[in-house]
């Protein structure tokens, strides 16, 4: 195990620097500039430099410049530091008891399941699954737009937060938040420092709740500490896998960045006997343990997969703080992080140690909720959707013609109903449709495609029913675009 993480440490290093040109004669460098004040990109200009990115929370930019320009622009008196735009990887290995030894099914029965909690998952993209509901994302890696992820992790990772409580696969523990796929790591589960800081800054932009970071790196960045610092003091939680770095013993402090600044919360990773996972990272920054080893959830290809490493960890504990906002909505982010910590079975050596922190996450109970749940249950009616196309096949440049009609539990037709379709390209991209149903319980939806633009082949076109009162349905047709 040591030797495979050696190897991808290796590998990451010689993946750090890309000339932007393969024929240039002067070596281009990617680097990270963080100003002590306002951004000067006239320093980057006088450099020959380009620059990839800018920031909106953290006076930094993400540059490409001749390697032998970085010397003078360190010597700027206005710029704080210069950092080399290095390469991050994923922190899995090889899976779900731990939804039960997490006790999430009691924090359902009172009715916390994090529905509205927005959490970004900053990682390899998610892809489309029967089991997952994605509102939306973003990319931030140079090959693609799409935050469909082309290499699991993502995927995996969205599972153990928030796989729907449903009659298939398997179950997050917090069944009804809100994921949001941010895409900053590639097919090969690695990503540029300043694509990671891109992911935070719009999580931030975006007002995420909370911010899962299933990655890391032994080199310590001021300007990942500045954008996670600002995060939190935006009343963001941050959650962030401790590494799989750990020695066999346990001994020594091997927690990796971003989980080792204050501002975020380092998750050990445990087995289903509440031992200490083998390559689990240790030190003084773990804060909370979660389950991390051989950790059930969805995966590519509308399949499921187990998975182990601290990065199935770190979900755990997004999602289980998704269930504490829900149950505390008017406490602050440290005011939940004080929850958390306060809520766990503790392990090891009695109190804070540096093998699982305050101990095993465990979800919210009777004692930490604020907010009484209400006092009898709620009759969910069922309801049905279906959806149908004008045709089967269409021509680039067609519009695709929907109609999505919602029943209740009676078979009539439901009106007034929250009705959302969205028309997924061959690569996974969703264009997001939302509206009421009418007075024939219907919403139809005209999408346009381009000759031009449009890419060909299968389409899938889901549609989903809600309102108050009734349990959510959702129908998938798929048609073809020639």
């Amino acid at each position: 195990m040591k030797r495979l993480l050696s190897i991808l440490t290796a590998l990451s290093l010689t993946l750090t620097f890309i000339p932007s040109f393969a024929g240039a004669q002067v070596q281009q460098e990617r680097v990270l500039i963080l100003f002590k004040d306002k951004v000067d990109k006239t320093i980057v200009t006088k450099a020959k430099g380009k620059v990839n990115r800018e920031y909106k929370h953290v006076p930094a930019l993400s540059i490409t410049l001749p390697s032998t320009a970085i010397k003078g622009i360190q010597n700027n008196p206005n710029v704080k530091a210069v950092e080399k735009d290095i390469v991050l990887k994923v922190k899995s290995q090889t899976a779900d008891w731990g939804i039960t030894r997490t006790e999430a099914p009691k924090a359902w029965g009172a009715n916390f399941t994090g529905k509205g909690v927005k959490i970004a998952v900053v990682d390899t993209g998610i892809a489309r699954h029967d089991d997952l509901v994605i509102p939306g994302g973003i990319s931030f890696v140079s090959y693609t737009t799409s935050f469909h992820d082309d290499n699991g992790h993502g995927t995996h990772v969205a599972g153990i937060i928030g796989a729907r409580n449903n009659s298939i696969g398997s179950v997050g523990i917090a069944p009804e938040s809100d994921i949001y796929a941010v895409k900053v790591l590639d097919q090969h589960g690695s990503g540029y420092l300043s694509d990671i800081v891109a992911g935070v800054d719009w999580s931030i932009n975006n007002k995420m709740d909370i911010i899962n970071l299933s990655l890391g790196t032994t080199t310590h960045s001021s300007t990942l500490q500045q954008v996670v610092d600002k995060a939190y003091s935006q009343n963001i939680l941050i959650v962030a896998a401790a590494g799989n770095n750990g020695s066999s013993d346990g001994s020594g402090d091997t927690v990796n960045y971003p989980a080792r600044y204050s501002s975020v919360i380092a998750v050990s990773a445990t087995d289903s006997s509440d031992r200490r996972a083998s390559f689990s990272a240790t030190g003084s920054t773990i804060e909370v343990a979660a389950p991390g080893v051989s950790v059930l959830s969805t995966y590519l290809n509308n399949q499921y997969g187990r998975m182990s490493g601290t990065s199935m960890a770190a979900p755990y504990v997004a999602g289980n703080l998704a269930l504490l906002i829900q149950a505390n909505s008017s406490l602050s982010a440290k005011e939940l992080r004080t929850k958390l910590q306060q809520g766990v079975v503790d392990l090891g050596t009695a109190g804070i140690d540096h093998w699982y922190g305050y101990g095993l996450i465990q979800a919210p109970k009777a004692e930490q909720i604020i907010e009484p749940a209400p006092a009898q249950e709620t009759v969910l009616y069922d309801t049905k959707t279906t959806v149908v196309t004008n045709k089967s096949v269409y021509k680039a440049g067609e519009k695709i013609n929907v109609t999505m009609t919602a029943y209740d539990h009676n078979g009539k037709v439901l009106i007034g109903a929250n009705a959302r379709v969205v028309v997924y390209d061959p690569l996974g991209t969703g264009k997001v449709y939302k509206g009421i149903t009418d007075s024939r319980g219907q919403f139809k939806v005209a999408h346009s495609t381009s000759m031009w633009t449009s890419l060909k082949g299968t389409y899938e076109i889901e549609s989903q029913t809600s309102k108050e009162g009734y349990r959510n349905s959702i129908s998938r047709v798929k048609i073809s675009v020639r």
